[in-house]
């Protein structure tokens, strides 16, 4: 069996995207899965990414940057709308033909085909990133980032959300899930509620999208804050899963907070740079190194 540093789990898709100002664009190759292994790619890493996968992906756009040899074929690749709102509100809306979400993303039969340090778990149906959690533990997995999708997040218990909680090193959803997560709560207070749930989860973020990225490492006594850098917006899909997987490389590679947000930023700077992952694989580490250097002179500290 073959053991590996890094791995992401979540969705492949391809994504048929309507933006706010009317523009579209059809058939981009895309995916949670993708988007954050390249986050975690981008820092001189090779993961793999686990998710089902049809031979209509174009693969070759990643550029071998990836392991897709854990990826489950099916008869196609779950695709979606990606409708975007003027705010920066997004929903993605499953094609009827693939419309079993659960159909396309990862099992635990998936997980036990490997093992990792560090795993990445994208957002899929959130019993299903308890289950892999639990699984990824028991096979040894050192480190663990979960970020959310807001589809059935109202239903969670208070006991299901300590649970989802406490399955993570790095808990980082958007502002939108974390919304959907504690309704009618500022993002401060949300993240000061999670911290209550969670106190011992290393960190715990809200992306913001354009206002950057708010969060909090354990025992901190400030929250800190990171803008966002990115040098021209084509296109914001896959920002977020590009930021949960830089986090996880920076994580490890400095084993705090900062150097999460720092190396998550990053990452979502260069997936907003083109439609599809194209910037995310032609980033160069010298590039990404002059980027965490201008951020870190940024970070702010705010009322915890």
């Amino acid at each position: 069996m073959t053991h590996l540093a890094f791995a992401s789990f979540g969705n492949v898709t391809v994504d048929d995207l309507v933006f706010a100002d009317g523009t579209t664009m059809w058939y981009t190759p895309g995916g949670n899965a993708i988007y954050s292994a390249l986050g975690i790619a981008i820092w001189g890493h090779r993961p793999a990414a686990v998710a089902p996968i049809g031979a209509d992906y174009p693969v070759e756009v990643l550029e071998g940057r990836l392991v897709l040899d854990y990826c489950r074929r099916t008869g196609q690749t779950l695709r979606d709308w990606g409708l975007y709102e003027e705010d920066g509100t997004r929903t993605f809306v499953f094609r009827s033909y693939t419309r079993d979400w659960l159909e396309y993303s990862p099992t635990l039969e998936d997980v036990e085909a490997l093992t990792c340090d560090y795993a990445h778990i994208a957002p899929v149906p959130w019993r299903q990133q308890i289950a892999i959690a639990d699984k990824l533990r028991s096979r040894g997995t050192k480190a663990i980032s979960i970020d959310l999708d807001d589809r059935y997040l109202m239903e969670l218990a208070d006991a299901d959300r300590a649970q989802l909680l406490a399955s993570a090193d790095l808990f980082l959803p958007s502002k939108q899930d974390a919304e959907a997560l504690y309704p009618g709560h500022s993002i401060p207070d949300i993240i000061r509620r999670m911290r209550e749930v969670a106190p011992d989860v290393p960190m715990i973020a809200v992306k913001l999208g354009s206002g950057g990225v708010l969060f909090h490492g354990a025992g901190d006594t400030e929250l800190s804050w990171l803008p966002a850098i990115a040098e021209g917006v084509r296109d914001t899909t896959g920002a977020g899963d590009a930021f949960s997987g830089g986090a996880l490389a920076g994580f490890v590679h400095g084993g705090t907070a900062l150097e999460a947000a720092l190396r998550g930023s990053v990452a979502g700077s260069f997936a907003v740079q083109s439609s599809g992952p194209g910037a995310l694989v032609s980033a160069h580490p010298e590039e990404c190194e002059a980027r965490r250097s201008a951020l870190l002179a940024r970070l702010e500290a705010r009322p915890f």
